[in-house]
């Protein structure tokens, strides 16, 4: 549902975490327990534990995407979570985070809510978890996504600089444009 809005904060090497037997573009590195298909499509992801990515050395990332997992963790290890996930990134690179908006999906403990979710995710709760984690970041594009069957927040964060800053919240151009050439090498 959100792959195409990945495309402008990817190059290189960029871990899918949590992506289960199909990850989101084929030349990511999916990184997956593998506990829900007992093992099935382990050709597709390297097997490890989401919490440590002790087999990718720091800032050996160009990104790291996630859908729909830290919900499936306790709010009070989200933050060295998210510590551990920005580690492996590179300075310029991004976290893109897509999480069930609390306030389009049934809340933990509700009979029509995923049993495996230990938090209601919202806006505050992830910055919050985000302030945590020791290196710079801005976060460069938020969005509560509800078209058709989503119901999720989508986050992009860019690891940089020092402090964290929240750039998404700056006006926007009221016109932009895309610029083409079609020329010949060296053009």
């Amino acid at each position: 549902k959100v792959r195409w809005a990945t495309v402008p904060y990817f190059h290189g090497r960029v871990l899918d975490i949590g992506c289960g037997p199909y990850k989101t573009f084929a030349h990511w590195i999916g990184v997956d327990n593998g506990h829900h298909w007992q093992g099935a499509g382990r050709a597709t992801f390297v097997e490890c534990d989401a919490k440590k990515l002790d087999l990718f050395t720091s800032q050996s990332c160009d990104a790291d995407f996630s859908s729909h997992l830290l919900e499936h963790f306790e709010y009070e290890e989200v933050s060295a979570i998210l510590t551990e996930w920005c580690r492996v990134v590179k300075q310029g690179g991004h976290l893109m985070l897509y999480l069930p908006d609390k306030d389009q999906y049934p809340h933990v403990g509700h009979k029509h809510a995923n049993q495996d979710h230990k938090w209601n995710v919202d806006f505050a709760g992830v910055l919050e978890t985000m302030d945590k984690v020791a290196r710079g970041w801005d976060l460069i594009e938020y969005e509560v996504r509800s078209e058709r069957d989503e119901y999720s927040l989508w986050f992009v964060f860019k690891l940089e600089g020092k402090g964290h800053r929240q750039s998404w919240r700056n006006p926007k151009p009221a016109k932009t444009c895309a610029i083409i050439r079609y020329g010949a090498i060296g053009d």
